[in-house]
C-alpha cells in the first residue's frame, strides 16, 4: 500500500461507518492496524449518534463525529428538494470536512454511504464512493467483494474484520489496545463479590439479544444449556447480558424458569441486564471465562478483548463472514438447506433456530472451558478431535476459526461439511481472490470436489462465461477501432451487442450459483467506471474493455482452480483405494495362514 497524498505533519485519516454496535467493534482491528502503519496519525470515525456511546474503550480513536441516523434515513427517502436536504447536512458535513482528512475509509455499504464518501473531502479515498452522475464507484481491489457477497454468501470465506482491513490496504493488527477504566474493573469485582462470585469460580457470559427476532435463540433453549453447565460443575456462575425491556424480559424468564426447575442452581444466575454500560461490559468479558452468544455486538467487544465465544448462528447470519474475530472461536450453525437465508430476509417460520441442540452447546462450552483463551495448535487439534464426536447428534453443524499465516481468521466447519460443495467452492474462491486481487499464492485446495456430473456443469457454464468475456472484448474493441477511425456516432449494434453480453452473464449467475461470484464483481466493477466526462471517450472504452479483461482472466483462473481440485481429488481416491486393496489382502492372507 503506498501512502495517501497528505500534507504536512500527521496523517489525518476518517473513518466512515454509518452501521450497527457489532459492526463498529468490527471496525477496530483496523483501526489498530492504521495506527500501527501510522504511529503518529489521528484516526477520526464518523458514527451513528446512537452507538457512539459504546466506543469509549476503543482508544485508538482521536475524535468521532456522531451522524443522526433517522433524520439521514428520511432525507434520503423524502421527495423534497435534494438542495434542502444537502443544507440539512451541510452543517455537519463542514465540522468533518474541517478535520482536512489525508485518508477517507468508507466501510458503509450502501447508497447513503457512497453520497456522504462522495461529499465528504479528503485527499485520497478508498472504498464506496458516488460519481458525479450518480453511480457508485469502488476506490480498492477489494471494495467490489463487499457489494459481491451479500448475494453470494455461500461462496465467501472472508470474515468481514478481515475484509475491512483488505479495504484499507493493511495487514492485521498485531495487538488491538483498549481501554478499560480502573473503576469499570473495580465495578465488577465489587459486583461479582456481592453475588457470591469467588476469584476461582468459572464466570459464562450469555448474550441472548439480538438486534431481529429472527438472530434471537429461543429462551427455553438459553434456559436448557445453563441447567446443564451449571449441574456439570458447582463453580459455575451464568451472567445473563443485555440492555433494553425485551432483553430485560427475556432473561427474566429465563432466571424465572431455572428458579421455578431448579430453585438450589438459581443462586449461581445472575440476571444484569441493563447493570453494565459499555465500559462496565469490556470489564465483564475481560474477567469472564466464556461467553454464549447470539450473533451480537457483544460478541463482538469479546473477541476484541480476546473472551473464548461459543457463537449461535442462523437464520440471515453466515458464521464465515460475522463469526467473532480471532482463533479458537466455535459456531454453531443450523445445517437446514436454506440457511442462511438472504440478509434482509423475514422468515415466519424459522425452523433454523431449534436446529442448534442445547445439550451439544453446553458440551461445546464445557470443553472450550479446559483450554486457555489462545490456543496452541496441539490444543486446537485436541478441541476439533472432541468437537467432531458431537456432530452426529442431529442438525448441528460446528466451525472452528484458525488464525492463518497472513494473520487472516477463517472458520472451518467440521464433520461431513467440511468435504460439502459449498466448502469447496469457498476454497476455490479463497485460492482465486488471494491470487487475483492480491497477487498472492494461497495453499493447495482443502475438502473433496462435488460430484463428478456437478463439476463437469460448473465447468460447462465456465466455459460459456469465458466466451461471453472474450466476446466482450472484442465487441469494445472494434467500439475502439470505430472511435480511432473517426467514425462516430458509434454503430447501434454494437452498443446494444454489449447490453445483450451483459444480460448474459447475469443469467449465468442464476442458473449457475457458484459462478455468481464472478459475475456480480463483473457487473460492479463496470458500474463503478469512474469517467463521466465526455470528452474522455476513449478513457471510458479502454476502462471498460479491461473489465471484460479482468472476466476473461478470472474465469480462466476459476476453471485452472477447479480442474486441479478435480485432479487431486482423483489421486486421493487412488491412493484410498489402493490403501483399502493392500488392508483388505493382509487380512486375506492372515486369514488364510490362520485356517
Amino acid at each position: 500500500m503506498t501512502d495517501p497524498v497528505r500534507k504536512e505533519g500527521p496523517m489525518r485519516i476518517l473513518v466512515l461507518a454509518l452501521t450497527r454496535m457489532g459492526d463498529l467493534y468490527e471496525t477496530y482491528p483496523m483501526v489498530a492496524a492504521l495506527r500501527e502503519t501510522y504511529p503518529d496519525s489521528q484516526i477520526a470515525l464518523v458514527a451513528y449518534r446512537e452507538f457512539c456511546p459504546v466506543l469509549g474503550p476503543l482508544s485508538l480513536l482521536t475524535s468521532v463525529y456522531p451522524v443522526d441516523g433517522p433524520a439521514l434515513l428520511a432525507l434520503s427517502r423524502s421527495s423534497g428538494s435534494p438542495v434542502d436536504a444537502y443544507r440539512t447536512i451541510r452543517h455537519w458535513r463542514e465540522e468533518i470536512d474541517a478535520f482536512d482528512a489525508d485518508l477517507l475509509i468508507n466501510l458503509t455499504p450502501n447508497r447513503i454511504g457512497a453520497v456522504l464518501g462522495y461529499l465528504i473531502r479528503a485527499r485520497e479515498k478508498r472504498g464506496l464512493q458516488m460519481t458525479p452522475d450518480g453511480y457508485r464507484a469502488h476506490y480498492g481491489p477489494f471494495v467490489p467483494y463487499l457489494g459481491m457477497l451479500v448475494k453470494n454468501r455461500l461462496y465467501n470465506n472472508l470474515n468481514l474484520v478481515d475484509l475491512f482491513l483488505k479495504i484499507a490496504g493493511i495487514k492485521p493488527p498485531a495487538a488491538l489496545p483498549l481501554s478499560i477504566l480502573p473503576e469499570s474493573r473495580s465495578n465488577i469485582r465489587k459486583k461479582s463479590e456481592q453475588e457470591g462470585i469467588r476469584p476461582g469460580d468459572i464466570r459464562i457470559a450469555f448474550a441472548t439479544g439480538a438486534s431481529q427476532e429472527l438472530k434471537r435463540w429461543p429462551v427455553e433453549r438459553f434456559l436448557e444449556t445453563i441447567l446443564v453447565l451449571l449441574e456439570s460443575d458447582s463453580g459455575t456462575h451464568a451472567i445473563l447480558l443485555g440492555s433494553g425491556e425485551e432483553d430485560r424480559k427475556r432473561n427474566g424468564k429465563i432466571f424465572a424458569g431455572i428458579f421455578t426447575l431448579r430453585p438450589d442452581l438459581s443462586v449461581r444466575v445472575h440476571d444484569w441486564t441493563g447493570q453494565t454500560g459499555p465500559d462496565d461490559l469490556f470489564a465483564l468479558l475481560e474477567q469472564s471465562d466464556l461467553l454464549v452468544s447470539n450473533d451480537t455486538g457483544t460478541m463482538h467487544a469479546a473477541a476484541l478483548v480476546g473472551l473464548p465465544v461459543v457463537c449461535l448462528s442462523f437464520a440471515n447470519l453466515f458464521y464465515p463472514e460475522t463469526g467473532p474475530w480471532g482463533p479458537g472461536n466455535v459456531i454453531l450453525y443450523s445445517r437446514t438447506p436454506c440457511a442462511p437465508c438472504a440478509p434482509d430476509s423475514r422468515c415466519l417460520h424459522p425452523v433454523c433456530r431449534e436446529d442448534l441442540d442445547p445439550r451439544t452447546v453446553a458440551a461445546v462450552a464445557r470443553k472450550r472451558l479446559e483450554f486457555p483463551r489462545t490456543l496452541e495448535e496441539a490444543d486446537r487439534e485436541t478441541l476439533r478431535l472432541f468437537l467432531e464426536t458431537l456432530l452426529p447428534l442431529g442438525k448441528t453443524g460446528i466451525a472452528l476459526s484458525k488464525r492463518e499465516v497472513s494473520g487472516e481468521i477463517r472458520y472451518r466447519p467440521l464433520g461431513d461439511d467440511r468435504n460439502s460443495p459449498e466448502e469447496f467452492y469457498r476454497n476455490v474462491y479463497e485460492k482465486l481472490w488471494k491470487e487475483d486481487l492480491e497477487g498472492g499464492q494461497e495453499k493447495p485446495l482443502e475438502g473433496l470436489c462435488p460430484e463428478e456430473k456437478d463439476l463437469t456443469e460448473v465447468l460447462r457454464f465456465s466455459e460459456r462465461l469465458l466466451l461471453l468475456a472474450r466476446e466482450g472484448q472484442d465487441v469494445v474493441h472494434r467500439i475502439s477501432l470505430c472511435l480511432d477511425s473517426g467514425r462516430h456516432p458509434v454503430p447501434e449494434s454494437l452498443l446494444s451487442s454489449i447490453d445483450a453480453l451483459d444480460r448474459q452473464v447475469e443469467e449465468i449467475s442464476w442458473s449457475c450459483p457458484p459462478l455468481g461470484p464472478l459475475c456480480l464483481f463483473f457487473q460492479l466493477e463496470k458500474e463503478s467506471i469512474d469517467v463521466w466526462d465526455p470528452r474522455e471517450l476513449f478513457r471510458l472504452v479502454k476502462r471498460t474493455e479491461k473489465t471484460y479483461d479482468d472476466l476473461r482472466r478470472r474465469v480462466e483462473r476459476f476453471s485452472r482452480i477447479v480442474r486441479e481440485g478435480r485432479r487431486a481429488l482423483t489421486s486421493q481416491s487412488g491412493r484410498a483405494h489402493e490403501a483399502w486393496m493392500s488392508r483388505f489382502s493382509g487380512l486375506e492372507m492372515r486369514e488364510r495362514i490362520g485356517q
